[in-house]
């Protein structure tokens, strides 16, 4: 499922809304404070995507740079706040269980360069398995520029997962998702895509790498980065990775 930016200011945008998810875009511009948001029985995960915001939470104020992620436990209610412009994206998905809120600084994350030449990317993974949450795993990949990611091409099919692409200006790539149907879109900073299943690749234009948060909701029984690897394509080197491939 593609979602095409609509460049909305100063009111939520939902990027995508599945019972597994819902994932949301905030640009701050005209106001420097948001409505009141209410996360009911989900957790949260804020992630400054440009420009520095606060989320209030009410009994804290927790200040991010850009990219940093904050953990919101379920049943948290949040302000973003920001003194200068600034894009926001949250996810919310249900939690059976509560955890403590908590802070990943981007600067704190070690980045794995993965893949090789002609699809080298950082992966930088912000929440990961072994960081608390239920359902949620949070990440970002920055590619070189004109490159593949995502590759070689993977799978992981009961685990819904969104690109929110990033850092692109006016530039484009082309995102594949293969399987029963082959689609291929084309993407620019802002726009979303879902995946529910299928091998889901991409590749970057000249003169631009492709961007994008990584976000993963899944059961809490199978909250883990294990794939499935395109049978084509197992021969080709992964390098590091933050992945678990089969």
């Amino acid at each position: 499922m593609m979602h095409r930016t609509e460049g909305k200011v100063d009111q939520p945008e939902v990027l995508c809304s599945i019972p597994a998810m819902t994932v949301q875009m905030l640009r701050l511009r005209n106001v420097g404070r948001s409505q009141k948001f209410e996360s009911g029985k989900d957790e949260v995960a804020v992630v400054a995507l440009r420009g520095s915001v606060s989320v209030d939470t009410g009994s804290q104020k927790i200040d991010l740079a850009e990219k940093d992620v904050a953990y919101l436990t379920r049943g948290a209610s949040f302000v973003l706040e920001s003194k200068e412009d600034a894009d926001v994206l949250w996810a919310r998905a249900p939690a059976g269980r509560a955890f403590p809120s908590y802070t990943r600084r981007f600067s704190e994350v070690k980045p794995v360069v993965s893949g090789a030449q002609s699809y080298t990317r950082h992966i930088y993974t912000s929440i990961g398995e072994k960081e608390h949450a239920d359902r949620l795993i949070v990440g970002f990949v920055e590619g070189d520029t004109g490159n593949w990611t995502s590759f070689p091409p993977h799978r992981h099919d009961g685990k819904p997962e969104v690109y929110v692409y990033y850092g692109m200006g006016k530039r484009f790539g082309v995102q594949l998702v293969l399987g029963d149907e082959d689609r291929a879109y084309v993407v620019r900073e802002g726009d979303a895509v879902l995946f529910e299943k299928g091998y889901h690749p991409n590749v970057a234009t000249p003169g631009v790498g492709m961007n994008f948060v990584w976000i993963i909701s899944a059961e809490p029984a199978e909250r883990n980065l294990a794939v499935e690897l395109h049978p084509e394509y197992k021969d080709m080197p992964t390098g590091p990775t933050h992945l678990t491939t089969k």
